[in-house]
């Protein structure tokens, strides 16, 4: 169990890097996961994957990172990989270069299933870079990798950018800690807390389904089927779907134990 105690040089750390369909965590999707899992010293494993977004990577996102829609095609959903995901990281420390995006998509995305989201912290890159090598001009991963002499097989892949951002942190830790004396505390001391998951307010607005309904949020509704049949049930909103004029709620039904379409007509009370 990892806590401030923990030696550095004993500790175990994981890199994680997401490309997507576009920067909005509400309304994009990832199509592409990158990890690894380390130790100053050495690479314990790597975890990479395409997946299948579930709707059309704009041509803007793909001239980024160069995913494409047919290379997408036949890939894993996000819902599917997420419980492997969730155990490849494990109790390691999460490190990621510009967290808050990476951390509020991975949110959203477990948000979108029943598995529950777990708890969701990082230490920067890019933070403890600015704090550490002072005259760089500018803190991209590119940037630092060519003026670190890191090694790196392409950005804007993920699994290349999370190999990087482990490379970025190790020339770090060894500027601070050339002794090896270091614990979390210290790392926690040099970066501050941990980061979080943080959708803006214009993005919790697009999560907003309406009556009070919030993607990834349980809540309870009074709902009449189309036989008239009025009840109680317990949702998980996962999106919503529009078809004409009338609007769904795509969501996982307690009551049934499966995934459910719900029309918001005939949702009487939220409670």
């Amino acid at each position: 169990m990892v806590n401030e105690y923990t030696m550095l040089s004993e500790a175990v750390f994981c890199t994680l890097d997401f490309e997507t369909t576009g920067v909005n965590p509400a309304l994009d999707r990832i199509v592409e996961i990158g990890m690894v899992r380390f130790t100053l010293d050495e690479t314990l494993d790597t975890f990479s994957t395409l997946i299948d977004p579930d709707q059309e990577i704009p041509e803007s996102a793909t001239e980024i990172h160069g995913i494409t829609n047919d290379m997408v095609c036949g890939a894993p959903r996000m819902d599917a990989v997420l419980p492997e995901l969730k155990t490849f990281m494990g109790d390691a420390t999460l490190v990621i270069q510009n967290p808050r995006f990476d951390l509020t998509f991975l949110e959203v995305a477990f948000k979108r299933t029943e598995l529950g989201v777990p708890p969701l912290s990082a230490y920067d890159t890019v933070r403890l870079s600015r704090k550490t090598f002072v005259n760089f001009p500018n803190y991209r991963l590119e940037t630092l990798c060519a003026r670190l002499d890191i090694e790196s097989t392409g950005h804007h892949r993920a699994l290349a950018d999370a190999r990087s951002c482990m490379e970025v942190f190790r020339r770090i830790v060894r500027f601070h800690d050339a002794d090896g004396s270091w614990t979390m505390k210290d790392l926690t001391r040099l970066h501050g807390d941990a980061m979080q998951p943080q959708l803006s307010r214009k993005q919790k607005r697009r999560m907003n389904l309406g009556n009070d309904i919030y993607i990834g949020d349980v809540v309870k509704i009074r709902y009449m089927d189309e036989s008239g049949r009025v009840t109680t049930r317990r949702i998980l909103p996962k999106e919503v779907v529009r078809q004409g004029n009338r609007t769904y709620i795509h969501a996982f039904c307690y009551m049934r134990n499966e995934d459910r379409y719900f029309n918001t007509r005939r949702i009487l009370k939220v409670y």
